[in-house]
């Protein structure tokens, strides 16, 4: 990059940075309740099996596992020269709708930042003609367990991880709620630029794919906003507020951008709210143009993860 873009970036960034709010957790903890069905715990996910792995030779593995009736294509980060104990590994979750580039970005500065980093393939897109609310939630579901069987997988291999962190960044945010709800051994939670009440949100955010998805709806089956959050009301089994009363607070860190309108405002606070007021950082910018802060937004969450870790090795007596 010419040194001039350099410099300017560096100033964006730091302006950025102190435009940023940071809010310490509630100083009492709600109870943490047990995850509603079908995310108990008490539902064993089984080490799955690898199909086929290749790597890289650059400390990076991709491959396919095969486990309670799903193929998981998988990315594995490991920093190359990296030497010493286990890792912190940190799991992405991604949007459901595209966001590759996102992912590689996340992905470098995290491996950057300390920690391995893996990313499984999508289930699919969200969202798109064909999809009604069993379907929605169907996607959730699959994606869930998609993210469960890669941890059973990584925890259970040759080098596992130190402790495990997850960042669910947009509709990943929603399926990390419902992750941590069903993984206790999550040491670290980061939920990005989300929000909850999907039925609301579904009828009020700004996102270009959400409003043609609505139109569908209309033009198909007939029906408007007040069928579109009854029928989400009665199938989404995993709405993000339900399952965040099982992720305890003092996990999370909560990253929400002030002039967000892909989630609007009272979604964001619904979930934050539902997580029992965690501590929160709050970037001046939408939910795209959040992209411009990632550096800062990163440095919170490895703060955030490196924090968790350092407790969850401590409670363990290591």
């Amino acid at each position: 990059m010419h040194p001039l873009h350099t410099a300017r970036l560096t100033v964006l960034t730091a302006w950025l940075a102190s435009g940023c709010t940071h809010t310490v957790g509630a100083a009492w903890s709600r109870p943490v309740l047990p995850a509603p069905s079908p995310l108990s715990p008490a539902v064993a996910i089984d080490r799955p099996e690898l199909l086929e792995q290749r790597d890289h030779g650059d400390g990076r593995i991709t491959g396919t596992l095969l486990g309670h009736g799903e193929q998981v294509r998988f990315d594995v980060r490991r920093a190359p020269h990296r030497s010493g104990p286990s890792a912190p590994l940190a799991l992405v979750v991604p949007i459901l709708g595209g966001g590759e580039n996102l992912m590689e970005h996340v992905a470098t500065r995290l491996l950057d930042r300390g920690f391995d980093v893996a990313f499984c393939a999508r289930v699919a897109s969200a969202l798109r003609p064909g999809q009604r609310g069993r379907d929605l939630d169907e996607l959730f579901r699959r994606t869930v367990l998609h993210q469960r069987l890669l941890l059973e997988w990584l925890r259970t291999g040759d080098q596992p991880p130190s402790t495990t962190h997850v960042v669910g960044l947009s509709l990943g945010g929603m399926v990390a709620t419902s992750l941590a709800a069903a993984d206790p051994e999550l040491a670290g939670v980061a939920i990005c630029l989300s929000g909850g009440d999907i039925q609301s949100l579904i009828t009020t955010s700004s996102e270009g794919r959400v409003g043609r998805w609505r139109q569908w709806r209309t033009d198909t089956d007939g029906v408007g906003d007040d069928h579109l959050r009854w029928e989400l009301g009665q199938f989404l089994r995993h709405e993000p507020i339900a399952m965040a009363r099982a992720v305890p607070t003092q996990k999370v860190l909560f990253i929400a951008g002030d002039f967000d309108t892909v989630i609007p405002e009272r979604n964001r606070d619904l979930l934050w709210e539902a997580l029992g007021r965690p501590q929160r950082y709050d970037v001046p910018l939408g939910h795209y143009t959040a992209a411009l802060a990632i550096a800062p937004i990163l440095d919170a969450v490895a703060e955030h993860f490196r924090a968790r870790a350092a407790q969850t090795i401590a409670a363990a007596g290591g």
